[in-house]
């Protein structure tokens, strides 16, 4: 199949040193077709890309979805060769031919997550696009490795002082599809308290919120994000991977338990919200280092978030959440470090088919006699102090 493109071609230094450049744009499914992403691994140490994130994929594709207005500007980076150049001065038309099963004459260097994502969002997208002519494996590999180093992200502060220019609830609405917030907040309490798809959305307790729905504490989502990002994961590593991590996880909760998602629920205290969160993440964890867990494990893959947390779930009784505590406040780190000896506990039996309450510290024991006795089991003996 022979490919074509109108192209500005050009050499970036003024000594007119350096590759040969060319800007050009393309549908996006085109582009998928006959670019490949060299991924680093154990049999190709020489490749500069890291497996692609799932969730920033689908994060593309909604963005794309949410508002009409909403595009990517930003060129990914490709280097190409064995391609044929026809230039009257800086315009001109790039060619080659590929058919499937010939190696592909683009390697995507910067932006394999935008292409996927556009491509996702419609084939049809236009991609701009910087391609590095006929460039060495040495060069691709030097400038993924600069673009990667030399970028810096913008203080929340400037931001902030951007938007006073202009009409505040306008562009909050246009950041909202991106996931982006300008409230004091930013990061994961302002996404998870306004992302159509959150499981917390007008939940934050903050201002914005009416005040019968202010029910999770700030403090609570950022602690939640903390312990998303000490995973390690690679997958995990930007804010908006975190966010969705967390959106994934905590949408199966309140699907399976969605009376705990109430004011005064201990699941939606600062300790239920942060050690459910740790509960998860540490499955997540010890099923990686599994090799017959691994492959239902991928951190970037809201879906398979969703099926672990249902996994942990079915190892779980709510009752938990629902019961009296021994203690008014476990927001300590020895107190939260109780809560999760319990949570363990608590899988052990109910994977094991043992009594749910067997051995737990947290539950008050009177108000288990009581629970119980009203459901007609056996009253266990109150325990000494």
């Amino acid at each position: 199949m022979l490919f074509e493109y109108d192209a500005f071609i050009f050499r970036q230094r003024a000594d007119g040193g350096g590759p040969l450049l060319a800007l050009f744009n393309a549908p996006a499914g085109q582009v998928a077709t006959w670019t490949d992403v060299d991924r680093l691994g154990p049999n190709n140490k020489l490749g500069p890309q890291r497996e692609p994130k799932k969730s920033r994929i689908s994060s593309i594709k909604r963005f794309f979805a949410d508002d009409p207005n909403n595009t990517i500007p930003t060129a990914i980076v490709i280097g190409m060769k064995n391609i044929a150049i026809d230039n009257q001065g800086s315009m001109g038309k790039l060619s080659f031919e590929w058919t499937e099963g010939q190696a592909k004459p683009g390697l995507v260097i910067d932006g394999q997550h935008r292409l996927r994502g556009l491509a996702s969002a419609s084939e049809d997208t236009l991609v701009p696009i910087v391609a590095i002519l006929e460039a060495t494996d040495l060069e691709m590999a030097f400038q993924f490795l600069v673009i990667n180093n030399k970028s810096a992200k913008v203080p929340p502060d400037h931001l902030r002082a951007l938007a006073l220019n202009y009409p505040q609830e306008q562009l909050e609405d246009r950041l909202r599809t991106a996931r982006l917030s300008l409230n004091p907040n930013l990061g994961s309490v302002g996404v998870l308290d306004e992302d159509e798809e959150s499981p917390f959305k007008g939940m934050v307790d903050w201002p914005n919120n009416a005040a019968e729905a202010r029910i999770v504490a700030p403090s609570a989502i950022e602690s939640m994000a903390s312990e998303v990002k000490l995973l390690g994961f690679g997958e995990l590593e930007d804010l908006d991977s975190v966010n969705a991590f967390l959106i994934a996880m905590w949408s199966v909760i309140k699907v399976e338990w969605p009376d705990l998602f109430v004011k005064n629920s201990k699941l939606m205290s600062k300790v239920g919200l942060i050690c459910m969160t740790q509960f998860v993440c540490a499955t997540v964890k010890t099923w990686a280092r599994n090799p017959r867990l691994r492959d239902q494990v991928d951190p970037g893959d809201p879906e398979k978030v969703k099926s672990v947390t249902k996994d942990v779930l079915s190892t779980l009784d709510r009752l938990f959440f629902d019961a009296e505590w021994s203690s008014t406040s476990y927001d300590t780190r020895a107190g939260r470090d109780q809560v999760m000896t319990d949570l363990e506990a608590l899988s052990f039996n109910v994977a094991n088919s043992e009594p749910w309450y067997e051995g737990l510290k947290v539950i008050d024991r009177n108000w288990l006699q009581v629970h119980l006795s009203g459901e007609g089991g056996a009253v266990p003996p109150l325990e000494a102090d």
